[in-house]
């Protein structure tokens, strides 16, 4: 459905969401940015790496993850040290950007990847809640390096729980397996 080149079966989205991190190379004390409108399972996942979440404010049309203040976030308060970018207030490495398609309703992921590439992070999506939803003829989960979905009881497609991750990484995807 998704036309991803690798599908992980996973017990469950948070499963999912906390593997896809680790398989990203989020590390300990590092910090992930997200959105700050979203299931807890987004944050539990970045905290179950011994992470820190930087939570992002929304923009206002579709509530999804700002991408203005994502940029400002990376041009304003990081810097790069010996290679790797760094929050100048915490002095913690930035690990991964994740938004979350909240609601069914894609992020903007033109922008997102451009700040990912820009920045040399890998961009992993939370596609819990937007199975069969599109950005620019490209579905949710596949856009970004990494993408994972839930089947949780409240979900587009249930299947009671479980979630899935996917990726066109091949090496990606057995280290997710």
């Amino acid at each position: 459905r998704v036309d991803a080149g690798f599908a992980v079966a996973a017990v469950s989205g948070t499963a999912a969401l906390h593997i896809a991190l680790l398989v990203a190379g989020v590390r300990e004390e590092d910090e992930v940015v997200i959105p700050n409108l979203t299931f807890v399972a987004t944050a539990n996942a970045v905290r179950y790496c011994g992470a820190h979440p930087v939570l992002v404010d929304l923009e206002p049309d579709h509530w999804q993850i700002d991408t203005g203040l994502v940029r400002r976030f990376l041009e304003s308060d990081c810097e790069s040290v010996d290679g790797e970018l760094r929050n100048r207030r915490t002095g913690r490495r930035v690990g991964a950007l994740m938004p979350v398609h909240l609601l069914g309703h894609p992020c903007d992921m033109d922008a997102l990847s451009e700040l990912a590439g820009t920045y040399g992070l890998p961009l992993v999506e939370d596609a819990s809640e937007s199975l069969g939803a599109t950005f620019d003829g490209r579905p949710t989960g596949t856009i970004g390096d990494i993408g994972c979905f839930s089947f949780n009881g409240n979900k587009v497609i249930t299947a009671g729980g479980g979630g899935m991750i996917v990726t066109d990484d091949e090496a990606w995807a057995k280290r997710a397996k």
